[in-house]
C-alpha cells in the first residue's frame, strides 16, 4: 500500500505529469513539423511564418484544454465538498467486509473518526474515510446509520487535498485513533484506490 515517509518526500521542485510532458512535445513538435514541411514547399521565410502561426495555435489549444481540465476539476471538488460534508465517529465496526477497503494491516476501531466520502457502492450506506493526521486514507467503509454518530460538519474537505501538503500538511483535525498504520494514499475523487 502507499505510505509516505520522511525519506521520499517531494523536494521543492515539483515533478511533471505525463500530460504536461505531452503538451510540451506538442508545443515543440507540431510547429517544427509543420514549419519543416512549409519550408520545403514555400521557402524559408514562409516556413518560419507558418511555424510561428502553428505554435500560437498550439499554445492556444493547450491553454484552452488546461483551463477546461482545471474547471472540471474544480466543479468536481465543489460537488464533493457539498455532497459529502459530515464527520462521524465510529460506534461499532462494519460487519460486511465487501463494503470495506483498507490499507494492508489497517483496521477500523471504535472511536475512529470518519470523513463522509464518495460511496464505493450504490447501496444506501454512509461511506466514510478514516484519515491519518497527514490526510491520507487508512480505510474507506460503508456504515449503517446506527453504527456511527455525526460529530461535526467539515470546515475543510479531504477533497481539498493540496499536493504542497506532502511537505508540510496541516494536521487533520479528526484523524483515526493514533496507531502505526500504512495508508492508501490521498483521497481519490472517484472512490477507486490502487496499490503501490
Amino acid at each position: 500500500m502507499i505510505t509516505i515517509s520522511n525519506h521520499n518526500r517531494f523536494r521543492e521542485n515539483r515533478g511533471y505529469t505525463l500530460i504536461e510532458l505531452l503538451a510540451v512535445i506538442v508545443l515543440i513538435g507540431v510547429p517544427y513539423l509543420i514549419g519543416s514541411i512549409a519550408m520545403k514547399r514555400f521557402g524559408t521565410w514562409a516556413g518560419i511564418a507558418i511555424a510561428v502561426i502553428s505554435a500560437i495555435a498550439c499554445v492556444t489549444v493547450v491553454m484552452f484544454l488546461h483551463h477546461a481540465k482545471k474547471l472540471r476539476f474544480n466543479q468536481r471538488r465543489d460537488f464533493l465538498r457539498k455532497e459529502y460534508n459530515g464527520i462521524y465517529r465510529v460506534l461499532t465496526t462494519p460487519t460486511d467486509a465487501t463494503k470495506i477497503k483498507k490499507a494492508k494491516g489497517a483496521e477500523i476501531k471504535v472511536g475512529d473518526f470518519g470523513w463522509e466520502a464518495i460511496p464505493l457502492y450504490d447501496d444506501g450506506l454512509i461511506y466514510l474515510q478514516g484519515l491519518n493526521p497527514k490526510w491520507l486514507v487508512v480505510w474507506h467503509a460503508g456504515f449503517r446509520p446506527d453504527q456511527i454518530e455525526k460529530v461535526s460538519l467539515k470546515d475543510k474537505s479531504q477533497y481539498d487535498w493540496d499536493y504542497t501538503w506532502i511537505r508540510n500538511p496541516p494536521p487533520c483535525p479528526f484523524a483515526v485513533l493514533e496507531r502505526k498504520i500504512t495508508t492508501m494514499g490521498s483521497p481519490p475523487f472517484k472512490g477507486n484506490y490502487f496499490a503501490a
